[in-house]
């Protein structure tokens, strides 16, 4: 068994097909058959099944995938490990997801702060949303990220950063004074929302008898700023989301009187997967940063995330505050 065969192996099942594994690998395609057919002629076992829609792991498939991410991780990471034991500091590729409501706010200051600090760290930022982010953790396929721990397994870690509260935001010059509204209020206005925020929504109105006025729900970030600041409808968001264009005069933004509802955020790692070596230092530095935008005034929200060298650690499988 050779360590090329487990890099295609688990490039193929990452890819979902055998041509976009050898696109991103510039291996051609009957090459990599080759090597997956010899792999599984060594461990005696199909290892992926076939179809006209691309490939797909077997039991026995997930099981070696999951093995030989694990395996190249710890042989990619020996170069760091190196040069940390050597004095040379922290160095290495270290992988960040963030969910869109958080990349304005953390993107640019985690960017700064690391290249500043550690400058023989690569940051590869991954933004998706919180479910994505999870999964990916879940794979190995992130070293730590922020989430909302909304779909998490026993396989991750979860550290809890902050509580903040959902609030309506609207077009500049649509919440003249920034006055609270009740839900009753904000259930008659034109909504436009993430998925995940309506049913929050929902549920909350439920025992009202309530149903919210939802003209569009739209899952995709760009889109639904765009639609807000157009003055298409109001949108029910985090707090972390609308800081920045709040503090730029682009939206009107008001507290909801009676939402039950706040959104409690994580700084998450796998249990299943050792992170890159560098990935300790990033960490320290993403809840130092999150630490201070809560205590200077620039994310409106509450520090849940204890002293820096406390235990208070969630397993997987925590609901998100409500």
């Amino acid at each position: 068994m050779e360590l090329r065969q487990l890099r295609y192996f688990v490039r193929i099942v990452e890819a979902g097909s055998l041509s976009r594994a050898s696109q991103s690998l510039h291996v051609a395609q009957p090459a990599l058959s080759q090597q997956v057919s010899r792999l599984e002629q060594e461990l005696g076992v199909q290892l992926l099944s076939r179809s006209v829609r691309g490939v797909t792991p077997t039991d026995a498939g997930q099981a070696v995938y999951q093995h030989a991410r694990r395996v190249l991780q710890q042989i990619d990471a020996t170069p760091q490990v190196a040069l940390a034991g050597a004095g040379s500091g922290p160095s290495g590729r270290v992988a960040v997801g963030l969910p869109w409501t958080v990349t304005a706010l953390l993107g640019m200051p985690l960017l700064r702060s690391i290249r500043q600090a550690y400058p023989a760290i690569r940051l590869d930022i991954t933004e998706e949303s919180s479910l994505a982010l999870e999964q990916q953790l879940a794979q190995g396929r992130l070293d730590l990220a922020v989430v909302f721990g909304q779909g998490a397994d026993a396989g991750l870690q979860l550290r809890p950063l902050v509580q903040e509260p959902l609030r309506l935001a609207g077009a500049r010059g649509s919440l003249p004074g920034g006055a609270p509204r009740t839900l009753e209020e904000v259930a008659r206005l034109p909504l436009l929302v993430l998925g995940r925020i309506r049913e929050e929504i929902e549920q909350a109105l439920a025992p009202l008898g309530i149903q919210p006025r939802v003209v569009a729900e739209i899952n995709a970030p760009g889109l639904l700023n765009e639609a807000l600041h157009a003055g298409l409808g109001f949108s029910i968001l985090p707090s972390c989301a609308l800081e920045g264009p709040l503090r730029a005069g682009l939206i009107d933004v008001a507290d909801i009187v009676g939402l039950p509802v706040r959104r409690t955020l994580y700084l998450g790692t796998s249990r299943l997967y050792p992170p890159a070596p560098a990935a300790a230092f990033v960490l320290a530095d993403v809840r130092r940063l999150v630490r201070e935008a809560v205590a200077d005034g620039r994310w409106n929200a509450e520090w849940i995330g204890g002293d820096e060298n406390d235990g208070d650690d969630r397993d997987g499988g925590v609901p998100p505050a409500a």
